[in-house]
């Protein structure tokens, strides 16, 4: 049966298509972090198009343009008050992911009956040669850890996120969100609830990363807030305060080259692979859905799985009690026949 077709709306602005779509998507139970995202989107399209752009008059070469911004015109972190430098251009990658949100976006619009075509729909991903994920050595996460003063609640207070971060293999998002409630001290384990996928998980955590969360809980009990990780002002710590912090830190430790949240993340991952852990136990940590996302730290696995075959090989281990002969040569061999 034919879908009843629903009259079409003129003059469909960018921040009203902005109100539609985010309402449908909350009412679709979308994480907060999705949401987020699908607000981004509309704030490059108002960015790159200007407000007075009708989403009806969008077409394919709108399309093309809006990805093209992305790579080549689009200042980041606009509107951050710390002293970063503005890049120019997001990756291939991120310009993929604008595309996919462009596509769910313009989809919602149709199925809600404010527009007919999606001109997204016929553009297919940017193809790009995929890079080995970055991470961090014992060394540099050692310096790091090294460079903090105990006495500073800032530092402090760091020690206790990277701690979580690399112990719970979190997102920066997921670890800024935890309550004291989230804590199991009993059992060693934390519950990530606002998570990317909005699913909750639990995930095990060493004694020492429970006993800097209890010293920090305490730390911060005048400010009888439920989060973990606060401000000076008792404030829940925001990513971009977070960020901002890791980065100077890792300067002061002499790194000399880009440390964010997410690095950590990795490094966990890398670190815990090359251990002899379960890339199907770590797809359960990460919380991913579908192994192919974990699968991005299989080359781990290649190096790991040779240096295992290398050592356990029964033909290494195979011994019949029998003295090895020399091999008679072809030329021997013919000369005795």
């Amino acid at each position: 049966m034919a879908r009843r077709k629903t009259k079409i709306q003129s003059g469909l602005s960018v921040e009203k298509a902005r109100e539609i779509v985010i309402r449908v998507k909350k009412m679709e139970g979308l994480s907060k972090h999705t949401i987020e995202n699908y607000n981004k989107l509309f704030n490059d399209l108002e960015r790159c198009f200007a407000k007075n752009k009708y989403m009806e008059n969008f077409s394919i070469s709108d399309a093309r343009r809006f990805l093209e911004w992305q790579l080549t015109e689009k200042q980041q972190f606009q509107g951050v008050r710390w002293g970063r430098e503005k890049k120019i251009g997001v990756s291939v990658s991120s310009a993929n992911s604008y595309l996919r949100l462009a596509k769910g976006a313009f989809s919602t619009l149709i199925n809600e009956g404010h527009l007919e075509e999606n001109p997204f729909m016929e553009i297919k991903n940017i193809k790009f040669q995929k890079k080995q994920v970055e991470t961090l050595t014992e060394e540099e996460i050692q310096k790091i850890l090294k460079s903090l003063d105990h006495s500073w609640f800032a530092d402090f207070r760091s020690a206790v996120l990277i701690h979580v971060l690399l112990d719970s293999f979190g997102r920066i998002g997921e670890v800024l969100a935890l309550k004291k409630q989230d804590i199991d001290f009993q059992n060693g384990s934390i519950t990530f609830n606002e998570t990317k996928n909005s699913l909750f998980r639990i995930v095990p955590v060493t004694k020492k990363t429970l006993n800097l969360l209890e010293k920090l809980i305490e730390e911060c009990d005048d400010w009888e807030s439920e989060y973990i990780f606060l401000t000076h002002a008792g404030n829940k710590l925001g990513t971009d305060s977070a960020r901002k912090h890791i980065h100077e830190i890792a300067r002061r430790a002499g790194i000399n080259r880009r440390i964010h949240p997410h690095i950590f993340r990795h490094t966990s991952n890398i670190m815990f692979l090359k251990n002899g852990g379960s890339i199907r136990i770590l797809q359960k940590i990460l919380g991913h859905a579908d192994i192919k996302t974990t699968l991005i730290y299989s080359h781990v696995l290649d190096d790991t799985i040779k240096e295992q075959h290398e050592k356990f090989s029964p033909i290494r281990h195979l011994n019949d009690g029998r003295k090895q002969k020399t091999r008679t040569s072809q030329t021997e061999f013919k000369r005795r026949t």
